[in-house]
């Protein structure tokens, strides 16, 4: 019997589409494997919505409980209070504080200075203008006492004149100066420490 003729027992055909089949599982459990893991995601976000809407829900509610605590009343007077302190406050800043240009002239003095007299002319910028006469021991004490006036940053334009010798020996000046507000208003005087020098022996 001649082998060429013998037929195979096995179908190609068969072995072509258990092939094909093979192929076509792997995609689907791929596509199935997708579907479940957008199923998945789309329940964690419903939740999260959900979750977070109650607990939007929860603060808001305690909000109007804690509104609900105060009185109306009690919420009126309290305003009226801050309103209150709010105005006294605008008037503190605002206040003239002669004491602070005292107590900073008694700085910036000299032992061997005498001041006689003071007088404060307020300005609109919310400065002060500064006539104040003394007198000293000797000229170079007046000129001393000038340089003092000068070195210090809350006088301003500072003008000695009138320098001469009176009846009883002593060398008489006047000075003539601007006061920056930093020093005259009491509210600042209250934020720092009085400005000034420690008086030159």
């Amino acid at each position: 019997m001649d082998p060429a003729g013998q037929g195979s027992f096995i179908p190609k055909a068969s072995l072509t589409a258990a092939s094909r089949g093979g192929g076509i599982g792997i995609f689907f459990l791929l596509a199935l494997l997708i579907f479940v893991m957008s199923l998945i995601s789309a329940g964690a976000a419903f939740g999260y919505q959900r979750i977070l809407g109650s607990t939007i829900t929860n603060k808001d509610a305690d909000l109007r409980r804690a509104e609900g605590a105060f009185d109306a009343g009690t919420i009126q007077d309290l305003r009226r209070m801050d309103n209150r302190l709010t105005q006294a406050r605008g008037l503190l800043q605002k206040h003239v504080a002669p004491s602070a240009i005292l107590y900073f002239l008694s700085t910036i003095t000299l032992e061997r200075v005498q001041l006689n007299s003071f007088d404060m002319i307020l300005d609109k910028d919310g400065g002060a203008s500064l006539t104040i006469t003394g007198t000293a021991d000797s000229f170079s004490s007046v000129a001393l006492q000038s340089d003092q006036f000068g070195s210090t940053k809350v006088l301003k334009d500072v003008i000695v004149s009138g320098v001469s010798v009176n009846e009883t020996g002593k060398v008489s000046f006047a000075v003539n100066a601007k006061v920056d507000p930093s020093l005259v208003l009491y509210g600042n005087s209250l934020n720092q420490a009085p400005v000034g020098q420690t008086p030159a022996q």
